[in-house]
């Protein structure tokens, strides 16, 4: 009686299988949906859009760097709003390491702008007191903008390594989404 209940047994098992096997495919699916869609929050609705966001603001900082400009390329409406469209692609992120690395990069440009030289405008007087006033007053005042310059280029090479960060996470959240090496 036991062997007839052990053969019974191999003999339904094999009738089960194939619901068995769909079930697992059916929850596989479900698995891979719900992995794929967090990983597709994580990105971002516009991932092209934030990678060139990317490549113009390390060229941005890489003319920070080069410390050869002057007062008025800060007044561009385009560089001032850059740490702005920054926050707004960091606010639309899931990923923590991504966000944390924009919102990095939108503080440094910040910190960037609060350095930049103020528009000055040269006013001379001929002869007298006041023109070696304004002589003196400018050596101190070109002395003080080749200490922000410095501090400008520091912080923007620190804010290129951000940069390299995030693109590199963004290439990492896209190769998993989207199969993309």
């Amino acid at each position: 009686m036991v062997a007839a209940a052990a053969a019974l047994w191999w003999a339904d098992w094999l009738k089960f299988v194939p619901g068995w096997l769909a079930f697992a495919w059916t929850v596989g699916a479900g698995i891979r949906k719900v992995w794929l869609r967090r990983h597709q929050l994580a990105l971002g609705p516009e991932a092209e859009e934030l990678r060139k966001q990317l490549t113009e603001f390390r060229a941005l900082l890489e003319e920070v760097r080069s410390g050869y400009h002057r007062s008025d390329w800060f007044l561009h409406e385009g560089r001032r709003e850059a740490s702005r469209a920054l926050r707004d692609a960091a606010s639309r992120r899931d990923d923590p390491a991504l966000k944390l690395a924009l919102n990095r990069l939108a503080t440094a440009w910040d910190q960037i702008f609060a350095l930049a030289p103020p528009p000055r405008t040269k006013v001379r007087f001929l002869g007298g007191v006041e023109e070696v006033r304004q002589q003196r007053n400018a050596a101190l005042q070109d002395a003080r903008d080749i200490d922000k310059i410095h501090q400008m280029t520091e912080l923007a090479q620190r804010a290129q390594l951000d940069v390299q960060s995030a693109l590199s996470r963004l290439n990492e959240l896209e190769r998993k989404t989207h199969g993309r090496s």
